[in-house]
């Protein structure tokens, strides 16, 4: 398998700590892989056609969103695992962490195999023109509002105690 190839560009952000502005890196991708080119591709060199693998992967995605519904984590096997989760910050005192501190949010942790392929990859700066494109097209990966200048903030799994991470030791 080829290593991936990751282009970056150098995106203007706002430090949410220290209110200065800055830059950040961010992914340029090569656009969506949809639903549907998915399907086609997995029925190559199959028997089955493209709509059995649609009809298929469609009642696969409703299972997985109804034991997502009832709390429950799920393994997509070599994708990685989804789990319900929250963040809330860190508070002190266990009176001042009330209900309207916590959000509800979702959890993804790739299959090694993923994140092996993600963290392998090369990284090279994009090209003026290029950035500008995938600006216009929508393939810059979307931010992840993280403070990117290496102090901690209150996103998910930011050390503190109020991350997303399901193996934090916290139940």
């Amino acid at each position: 398998m080829a290593k991936l190839k990751m282009k970056v560009t150098k995106s203007k952000h706002m430090n949410p700590v220290t209110k200065k502005r800055g830059y950040s890196a961010r992914v340029l991708t090569n656009g969506t892989a949809d639903y549907s080119d998915i399907a086609e591709d997995a029925a190559e060199d199959t028997t089955f056609n493209v709509d059995e693998i649609r009809a298929a992967s469609g009642i696969f995605i409703r299972a997985a969103a109804k034991a997502l519904k009832q709390g429950f984590i799920v393994d997509l096997g070599p994708l990685g695992k989804i789990y319900p989760s929250c963040t809330s910050g860190w508070f002190e005192n266990a009176e001042d962490l009330t209900l309207d501190s916590v959000k509800p949010t979702i959890y993804y942790r790739p299959s090694l195999e993923v994140e092996t392929a993600i963290k392998g990859a090369s990284l090279v700066w994009a090209k003026a023109g290029e950035a500008e494109n995938a600006e216009q097209n929508g393939t810059v990966s979307p931010s992840t509002g993280e403070d990117t200048s290496g102090s901690d903030s209150n996103s998910g799994g930011d050390g503190n105690g109020g991350g997303d991470d399901p193996d934090n030791g916290m139940e």
